[in-house]
């Protein structure tokens, strides 16, 4: 079968780049025809010449009030990527034989935009998307408003990003997102995908409350190749790490509170991995309250990653969004490490409590504390906890049993196109 996947990072920058580039991967070695769509960029990873990209452009960089109109439009509508995506799709047969292929969207926002639909389906060729966040019902991708959950749009009441500056605190990126999700809307553009993956049942029905087709909704979780994961020997010193992007909804300033109201007689410190915009911040707060319990490590990657979650005595997922299927909790299972995490989204469907670490209530600093205090306790077999989640990642999310799945939702996309 041939395979467009489509996305605008052709690197790893999160985890819907890491599915992408997996996914990819394994539908190659499985024999597959695989041909990508993404955004030109310095740090992409090796491509064939049948690949397309776009031109790069940086939303958050600093531009001219000529180039922000023009790509304010390109955001809402690329003509660009509709058009490599109708070049690529030429080559799965004459218009109208599209069952010889689908397209495989992941996050096409801003970067390749909506347009890259009008391009396949142009085509005749089948569309899947799998939904890594919210975007498809929330301008602002997270369903989170001044630091807290929000659902204000709800019923196409997009205008309400504008009123509260959901995208990067500005009101002109809001109202771009808003007339990019109005657009979109009127226009019918999303109702051309035939089917949306949903990695976490939460994310699935979260999208149907919000009056996306249940038909076209289908529970898919990642696949996680752990063969590139080998599982290790904890610390002596029994660290928990953090591993994410910096940013408010992750809930590390929540989880920064909830170590500084450890008792002095634990010696649980804190290693903090990746770069974000409230860094800054964090560490100040760390080193007035805190500074002997915390360490911010920036971004590591590869096998520094690994040896430093493998070593760790737990993994801590604070999130204060509606978190997906993260791999924040997938990465450390697959190595071995057991979990604390906020019941909120879809992480209590992977995280279970004294089985395979343990859970607490999101953006509570004393219920994370007490979670911390559980996990350094006696009671807490923090060795067959980690066992038990590396034999989780083994049988739920292997390559063989997703690709199985994955393979029979393209086929079935495929007739339906084809009749």
């Amino acid at each position: 079968m041939k395979v467009f996947q489509v996305n605008k990072f052709h690197h790893i920058k999160g985890g819907a780049e890491r599915y992408y580039l997996d996914v990819s991967d394994a539908l190659t070695a499985a024999g597959h025809e695989v041909r990508h769509l993404a955004m030109a960029h310095a740090r992409n990873v090796a491509s064939s010449g049948d690949d397309r990209f776009v031109e790069e452009v940086d939303y958050r960089g600093g531009m001219g009030p000529v180039a922000k109109v023009r790509h304010a439009w390109r955001a809402i509508y690329n003509r660009d990527a509709r058009d490599m995506a109708a070049e690529l799709a030429a080559q799965s047969g004459p218009e109208g034989a599209g069952d010889s292929a689908i397209a495989h969207l992941h996050n096409i926002y801003h970067q390749l935009s909506p347009s890259v639909i009008d391009g396949f389906k142009g085509r005749g060729v089948g569309i899947v998307q799998t939904l890594h966040d919210y975007k498809l019902v929330c301008p602002a991708y997270l369903l989170m408003t001044e630091g807290r959950i929000c659902e204000r749009c709800r019923g196409g009441n997009y205008y309400e990003a504008i009123k509260h500056r959901c995208l990067l605190g500005s009101r002109a990126a809001s109202a771009v997102g808003t007339i990019e999700a109005y657009f979109h809307g009127s226009r019918g553009t999303y109702g051309k995908i035939d089917r949306f993956l949903c990695p976490s049942r939460f994310m699935l029905e979260k999208v149907a409350e919000f009056g996306i087709s249940r038909e076209k909704l289908v529970h898919l979780p990642y696949l996680v190749h752990a063969d590139r994961y080998v599982p290790g020997e904890a610390d002596e010193e029994g660290y928990a790490v953090y591993i994410g992007r910096l940013s408010r909804e992750k809930g590390i300033e929540t989880l920064i509170e909830a170590v500084t109201q450890l008792p002095e007689e634990s010696t649980l410190r804190l290693k903090i991995l990746g770069e974000g915009p409230v860094r800054e911040a964090l560490e100040e707060k760390v080193r007035e309250k805190c500074p002997d319990r915390v360490e911010f490590l920036g971004f590591l990657s590869g096998d520094e990653l690994h040896e430093t979650i493998r070593r760790a005595a737990f993994a801590v997922v604070p999130s204060e969004w509606y978190e997906n299927l993260p791999f924040a909790v997938l990465e450390p299972f697959a190595l071995g490490t057991p979990v604390v995490g906020a019941r909120i989204g879809g992480i209590p469907e992977m995280v279970e409590p004294g089985v395979t670490g343990q859970l607490h209530e999101s953006g509570d600093p004393e219920s994370l504390r007490d979670a911390l205090l559980w996990m350094t306790s006696p009671e807490a077999d923090l060795k067959q906890m980690g066992t038990t989640a590396r034999r989780r990642i083994e049988k739920d999310y292997t390559v063989d049993r997703h690709l199985e799945r994955l393979l029979e939702i393209y086929r079935d996309v495929a007739k339906e196109v084809a009749n």
